[in-house]
């Protein structure tokens, strides 16, 4: 079967309208299971239990006086609390404490909340993340390089310090850990299985379809690095929509659809509710728009021209939408889509490295890099102006002459700041 013709996701609307219909009663049941768990937490208005820490950083009131703010994990719900206690880093330990639930509607337990907390108490808590992380600290002598490569291999949130460095940067999507580097990971596991697989292969099931086994063999390994990482929102979507496209590639389905990306969104949420308020999720979810639109109208061009130009066009399309949140500038972060390509041999360079005696070779190189102090502008994008910028992406699906009012509409963004409706129409008529 060709890819001319390759069927489509959906035959006709009887299948859409099925789809529809089993999303929706997975998202109740999903919600529904949620609902019962909050009810569990409200029965009195305090609720004891033990919490995985997973960040934990310090903060000043405007008197200088030092508190710990915490973010923690119950098995159904995760907040944020604080403590006046002068605590050590507790990342990655389990504390046992009271928190306050009279005030916590289900709306703030889906979301995520802020709560009052009493009687922390720090259990011991020894396992393989701890081990690994204090592994990687021991191979480098920089706080910062510590904290980078126990980012980007473990998923342990770095202090504020990095974060800003980052930030400061435009690297932070290298540093949280995301589809980019399942991608990595699962290239790497392909290169690593793929001799021994066709040993075996060619002796005793020379049946087998070698693509198929290793994809399978490698989504269960990177399903077990998921749960070990503590499932950050930008992981599990790019992990589930690896196995939605592996499924629709085995169906020879067309994949290259915003459909497909669509239904994906819609399966996650429909799993996960409480994704639907992720800021990281969605913004995962915008970059891999901006790769399927890229796709959409430019996969015409040579390989080599679509790796180089997508690393800058998702950039600069994701920069008014990231935005939103992070109103820090520098001009240095323009240099992001070539650090994004150099960061792909970097990583698996780095990941055989940590496996031998000389871990920190790159170490003067990063902590170069860290040492920048670039001048910092802020720039910020209103609500009103995301929504016509978002508008004029989805038209872009349809409309390739769009594109080129999203091109004018970035451009304003970078000269002028926000930009409204009306200062594109007096500009144009300027």
């Amino acid at each position: 079967m060709n890819a001319l013709t390759q069927p489509l996701l959906f035959a006709n609307f009887k299948e859409m309208a099925f789809f529809f219909i089993f999303f929706l009663s997975l998202l109740c049941s999903t919600i529904f299971w949620d609902y019962q768990n909050f009810k569990e937490i409200k029965e009195e208005n305090f609720y004891r239990g033990e919490f995985k820490v997973l960040n934990h950083y310090h903060k000043y009131t405007k008197h200088h006086k030092k508190y710990s703010v915490l973010k923690l994990r119950h098995k159904n719900f995760t907040f944020y609390t604080t403590s006046w206690v002068d605590l050590p880093n507790l990342i990655e330990n389990k504390i046992s404490l009271i928190i306050n639930t009279e005030k916590i509607t289900f709306l703030d337990f889906m979301m995520g909340f802020y709560t009052f907390s009493f009687d922390l108490n720090i259990l011991e808590t020894k396992n393989l993340r701890t081990d690994l992380r204090n592994y990687i600290s021991n191979l480098h002598q920089q706080k910062l390089v510590k904290e980078l490569f126990s980012a980007i291999f473990l998923a342990i949130p770095p202090s504020m310090e990095v974060r800003e460095k980052i930030v400061f940067l435009g690297i932070a999507h290298l540093i949280a850990i995301s589809g980019f580097h399942l991608g990595l990971l699962s290239f790497i596991l392909f290169l690593i299985l793929k001799i021994p697989y066709q040993f075996f292969q060619n002796r005793f099931f020379p049946y087998r379809n070698k693509k198929v086994d290793l994809t399978t063999i490698i989504l269960l390994l990177l399903f077990c690095y998921l749960i070990f990482t503590n499932s950050p929102p930008s992981l599990i979507r790019a992990f589930i929509m690896m196995i939605f496209l592996f499924y629709l590639h085995l169906r020879n389905y067309k994949i290259l659809l915003f459909s497909t990306l669509f239904v994906i969104i819609l399966l996650i949420i429909s799993i996960f509710p409480k994704l639907f308020f992720s800021v990281a999720f969605w913004f995962s979810i915008a970059g891999i728009f901006y790769i399927y639109l890229f796709l959409h109208h430019f996969k015409h061009l040579n390989k080599i021209l679509i790796f180089i130009l997508i690393h800058f066009w998702v950039y600069l399309l994701m920069i008014p939408l990231t935005h939103i949140i992070f109103i820090d500038f520098t001009f240095y972060q323009l240099f992001s889509p070539i650090i994004s390509m150099l960061f792909i041999p970097f990583y698996p360079i780095e990941i055989l490295l940590h496996i031998t005696p000389f871990a920190n070779i790159l170490d003067p190189f990063i902590e170069k890099l860290f040492n920048i102090s670039p001048i910092v502008y802020q720039l910020q994008t209103s609500y009103e102006f995301a929504t016509l910028y978002i508008m004029v992406s989805l038209l872009s699906i349809k409309f390739k002459q769009s594109l080129y009012l999203l091109a004018l509409i970035l451009t304003l963004f970078f000269f002028y700041g926000d930009v409204t409706i009306d200062t594109i129409k007096q500009l144009i008529s300027d």
